[in-house]
């Protein structure tokens, strides 16, 4: 059986697929510019195009890895997943008000029956805020 591999794995503004099947991708990022911490992100996408076996349905666990301990529980998600005849699946999860508890770096991993399939980080960067003339300026 032909193992799993992520062709593409990252974070964005927004995330879809059309009827046609065609994967939209908007605002690729790696990186969190908060003025205060914890606090948490509105809205981000977690994108991943898997490949492996046709037709083969595969246990999926997503991890989230903080940079340190924290009160913060990342609880791992697990998922199945089947591809396509063309041995390809398109996975997006939508993260909803998501907490950044602290800066640092970030990982995320995809998990198959405990082998890595692939892992992202991002970073959390603390910036002070201030105000020059009613503008906000980091």
């Amino acid at each position: 059986m032909k193992n799993l591999t992520a062709e593409i794995f990252t974070l964005c503004d927004y995330a879809t697929v059309s009827r046609e099947q065609k994967l939209s991708v908007i605002g690729i990022f790696d990186q969190f510019f908060i003025a205060n911490v914890p606090t948490n992100w509105p809205k981000m996408f977690l994108v991943a195009v898997i490949s492996g076996e046709p037709d083969h349905e595969y246990p999926i666990t997503l991890k989230i890895i903080p940079p340190a301990k924290t009160e913060q529980d990342f609880p791992d998600k697990d998922l199945r997943v089947t591809l396509g005849n063309n041995g390809k699946a398109n996975l997006i999860t939508e993260l909803v008000n998501f907490p950044l508890p602290m800066p640092g770096v970030f990982k995320v991993q995809l998990m198959s029956e405990k082998e890595k399939i692939s892992e992202l980080e991002f970073k959390v960067n603390k910036t002070t805020t201030t105000y020059d003339g009613g503008k906000v300026v980091n």
